[in-house]
């Protein structure tokens, strides 16, 4: 099942703590089994859709063993991977043993040996499958300048339900602003002299995990420019209905079909930037970020890194709470300066997706579970108007 003959094994439910002052794990057998369900289908969208090189390969098969210093034996079903050579993007950016690695070795990985190609890729994956916990310990670097993408559960909305996508690659999220500003200037943390937070002043190095550096020389956008596989896949996806995107790749029935279908749909008719902006699923407006200009190269300036070109970031924040995504509620002004999710580049001609009735045209504010609601009355309502039976 994987290139080198490697995999390794998640086995849930085990009754048993990881270390001394834990408690036994609560465990639901339905929830795990939708996780599971989950996660191959993931796999074989990834077979479907080409991301083969970019995301390890997942299945289910039996497991008969010996939990190692418990003695507690095992003989159930896990779920197996991939076994991923390389380390996390964290460990090789900052937490290096004995030491973190120079600086011109970093530079002359993101400079000159990250794929780009899979950069572009990533980000396309990120987006597709609503990505809400694409940070450096998920990003595996290869000593080739290869990426893998781990941990990818937390997609479609199935754990999540209150993120719409969140990924260092991908813009408008908070993730990537982090990695732009700084988290505590993003977080709008308070400060000990009540003055506002100041935004970080060198160049991140995931800075360049952007895909728009990576586009054919003076395209800025992607729009819906993708590679033949990717392109054929979301077509597919599009023309199906949520249970028949459930059906096929074996996804749970629900909120995950219908989430891929609507973005595969977005992305497809409206191109990459547009879903990311204005397609569904989205995030609270406190979390809706604005594009900002890309770096795409390191120079070192003697302690840190800065942009290699010419630079200049918007430090605007959108207004709001950017943990709850709900209103500033704090006792000190709101540091941010414009509603979120509102792009000045578009004007009023894009609304966004999730406000528009299929049906009517009219203008709605919707919940998930309206969403869900709202989307079968919409199949019901195509099938009678095709002579069908709802």
């Amino acid at each position: 099942m994987t290139p080198s003959g490697d995999a390794v094994v998640k086995v849930y439910c085990v009754p048993s703590v990881k270390s001394s002052g834990f408690t036994l794990p609560v465990c639901s057998p339905r929830r795990i089994a939708e996780l599971m369900k989950l996660l191959v289908a993931l796999d074989k969208l990834s077979q479907d859709c080409g991301f083969t090189d970019l995301i390890p390969r997942m299945w289910l098969a039996p497991v008969l063993g010996v939990l190692p210093g418990v003695g507690y034996p095992i003989d159930w079903w896990g779920l197996w991977m991939e076994y991923v050579e390389g380390i996390s993007l964290e460990n090789f950016l900052y937490r290096g043993i004995p030491r973190r690695l120079p600086l011109d070795t970093i530079a002359d990985m993101f400079n000159n040996r990250l794929n780009k190609t899979r950069i572009v890729m990533g980000a396309i994956f990120d987006l597709l499958t609503s990505q809400c916990d694409r940070h450096a310990q998920n990003l595996f670097l290869q000593e080739d300048g290869n990426l893998k993408l781990i941990d990818n559960e937390s997609c479609l909305q199935h754990m999540w339900r209150n993120c719409g996508f969140d990924s260092v690659m991908v813009p408008t999220t908070q993730k990537q602003e982090i990695v732009r500003l700084g988290n505590d200037f993003v977080s709008k943390l308070p400060t000990l002299t009540d003055q506002p937070q100041i935004p970080r002043f060198d160049a991140d190095p995931q800075l360049l995990l952007d895909y728009r550096c990576y586009l054919p020389e003076g395209q800025e956008q992607m729009g819906t420019q993708y590679p033949p596989p990717i392109d054929k896949c979301l077509r597919n996806i599009a023309s199906m209905t949520p249970k028949e995107v459930a059906s096929f790749y074996g996804f749970p029935y629900g909120v995950a079909s219908i989430n891929l279908h609507f973005r595969a749909t977005d992305m497809i008719m409206h191109g990459y930037e547009w879903a990311a902006k204005y397609g569904h699923p989205q995030n609270a407006q406190a979390k809706r970020y604005r594009f900002q200009p890309k770096c795409c190269s390191l120079q070192i300036n003697r302690t840190h890194f800065v942009c290699g070109h010419a630079w200049k970031p918007s430090f605007d924040l959108p207004l709001g709470d950017p943990f709850t995504g709900r209103e500033w509620d704090k006792d000190r002004p709101d540091p941010g300066t414009y509603v979120g999710g509102t792009f000045p580049e578009d004007g009023d001609v894009v609304v966004n997706v999730t406000d528009v009735d299929p049906i009517t045209g009219r203008r709605q504010r919707w919940s998930r579970r309206q969403v869900v609601k709202r989307f079968q009355s919409t199949l019901s309502h195509h099938r009678l108007n095709a002579g069908g039976t709802a």
